[in-house]
């Protein structure tokens, strides 16, 4: 199996061995400095703005993803002049389609639409974007176990039976494990909707009971439903298909973008910033930061002066939740003829593996006959991964497709992972069930505005970015 490594900001090749319905089997989350540029694909750059970078901008946004390009399409559209400043050499931040290392694009950030109503949806369907939806969904506890259909009220049963009796409160602090237990519910007793919860988030031994009660009680009034109904609300995750990079074209078409400029320093008093960075110094009227709450709480921009002293203790309790992904290639369908899972599956998981859960990333791309199957964990199975060497990070994903298969000898024609919580211009995938999200966003002198940070999916962060432009929009036309 040849191994296509990501480490940092360098990609290598190197031999290598071989309740929300968004958690229901486990899916859970640059440059130039004179003429600009964008890449808005791998290998895509064309020129964006004009005139001079030395003027005094109505607005500058720090971050290039999908908040601080949602800010500045905003304040662009308003009719005010923005200047977006970003440290990488592309657009997108946690957002990176990865055009190079396998036969097709694979997503090595964010990967999924997450509901029908996302906003992200407008330029979807603007750019004739397509995307399917994850809907052959299989599930089982451990090898052996039968595959459950994820999208019928199978994955609301209990094995060994439905526990009886009221169910206790949790005591302040108790752990989700400690009350499982307490109520009698032994892992090999889980409804796969309830394992599903650890895969998306913290496991159990360290998450606070109030997040399974709910699922645990929906289980239990529910188990007289027949386990081959459908759920009502059917699973309402999306994949786009060809890349997820192609949302940001509408956002990033005609910004002026500079890449490689690392912000270093931000000095700010009412009415004015002035930005210090790798390529030059840029001021503004208004600032908005779009910066992963890692990179703040990190202390990689200096903000002079010093932010409020409340607005520093809550960025360090920005907590980012780890994350393993692991992105494997294979010449052919993995899912034998026969086997009780479609052939034509979006996701299986064996909630006993580590990792645990299986997601098809190449089903519905037109002409593409081989397949790509992405591997995830969560919290401390994902933390455990990351600490070993990255061969063996790839060989148990790798372990884990030829469990769910049936197929010892399988192997990958290509494989590839990449450590988020590396990335110096990111510090971590996404914020965690730990993680402050309040508190974070009040404006300084009606002159720094705040987006993203703690956000966890693409619309969000848009949302957020979109928000912080709002505000630094009725912040300047008072002026």
């Amino acid at each position: 199996m040849t191994a296509t490594r990501a480490t940092g900001t360098t990609t290598t090749t190197a031999g290598g061995g071989g309740v929300t319905r968004r958690a229901v089997l486990g899916i859970g989350a640059a440059g130039v400095a004179g003429a600009a540029t964008v890449a808005l694909t791998a290998g895509a750059r064309r020129p964006v703005g004009t005139g001079s970078d030395h003027r005094m901008w109505d607005a500058i946004v720090l971050g290039a993803g999908a908040s601080g390009l949602g800010a500045a399409r905003t304040l662009a559209d308003a009719g005010r002049s923005v200047l977006v400043l970003e440290a990488r050499d592309r657009i997108g931040g946690r957002m990176w389609t990865d055009r190079t290392t396998m036969s097709i694009p694979i997503e090595r950030g964010a990967e999924l639409v997450h509901g029908s109503r996302a906003s992200t949806w407008d330029l979807i369907e603007a750019e004739g974007i397509t995307t399917r939806r994850q809907q052959s969904i299989w599930g089982r506890l451990a090898p052996g176990t039968p595959w459950l259909d994820g999208t019928t009220y199978a994955s609301l049963k209990f094995p060994l039976g439905s526990p009886v009796g009221p169910l206790p409160e949790p005591a302040d602090g108790e752990t989700a494990l400690a009350w499982l237990e307490r109520v009698g519910i032994p892992r090999e007793n889980y409804p796969i909707l309830l394992a599903a919860i650890e895969v998306d988030s913290e496991q159990f031994d360290v998450l606070p009971a109030a997040w399974v009660v709910d699922t645990v009680a929906w289980a239990i009034a529910e188990q007289d439903v027949s386990a081959s109904t459908p759920f009502p609300d059917p699973y309402d995750d999306h994949r786009v298909i060809g890349g997820y990079d192609q949302v940001l074209r509408p956002l990033a078409a005609g910004l002026p973008i500079r890449l490689g400029a690392r912000v270093h320093t931000v000095e700010h008093r009412a009415g004015r910033v002035d930005v210090h960075t790798s390529r030059g110094s840029y001021q503004a009227k208004t600032l908005v930061v779009a910066l992963p709450g890692g990179v703040l709480k990190h202390g990689d921009v200096t903000f002079d002066p010093p932010l409020p002293a409340d607005r520093r203790d809550g960025l360090q309790e920005i907590e980012y939740l780890p994350v393993f992904k692991g992105i494997l290639e294979f010449a052919a369908p993995v899912v034998p003829p026969g086997h009780p899972v479609a052939r034509q599956w979006d996701v299986m998981t064996t909630f006993s593996k580590r990792p645990p859960s299986l997601w098809n990333a190449s089903l519905g791309t037109p002409g593409y006959h081989g397949e790509i199957a992405v591997a995830w964990a969560t919290g401390g199975v994902a933390q455990d991964l990351l600490d070993l060497p990255e061969a063996e990070r790839l060989a148990a994903a790798l372990d884990n497709v030829r469990t769910a298969v049936g197929d010892q000898g399988l192997q990958a024609v290509n494989a590839s992972t990449y450590d988020w919580s590396k990335d110096e211009f990111a510090r971590g995938a996404y914020p965690g069930p730990f993680s402050r999200r309040t508190g974070l966003n009040g404006p300084i002198d009606d002159t720094v505005f705040w987006a993203g940070m703690v956000t966890s999916t693409i619309h969000s962060s848009r949302n957020s970015g979109i928000t912080a432009a709002k505000q630094a929009l009725a912040a300047l036309a008072l002026r």
